[in-house]
């Protein structure tokens, strides 16, 4: 299985998860954002590769962090690589 697809699927299935906790889902931006996160891009690569601003990713992680119960893009990662 290749890379992305297989860090989309996993995306997915945590959104589902916390979703059926009340937790909202993700929408596009902050899935394309956890994405690009989780492949190890800084914020800044971040905001090249959408053309968006490096405040603009950081409020799409910020609310990323709530909507999973985490601090840290670290426990981002280890969330989705469960």
């Amino acid at each position: 299985m290749n890379q992305p697809l297989r860090v989309e699927t996993m995306i997915r299935a945590k959104e589902q998860t916390h979703s059926s906790q009340s937790r909202a889902a993700l929408n596009k931006r902050e899935r394309d954002v956890v994405f690009l996160a989780v492949k190890g891009f800084t914020n800044k690569a971040i905001a090249r590769e959408l053309n968006i601003t490096e405040g603009t990713v950081k409020v799409h992680l910020h609310n990323v962090y709530q909507k999973f119960g985490i601090r840290s893009r670290v426990a981002l990662a280890a969330l989705v690589m469960k």
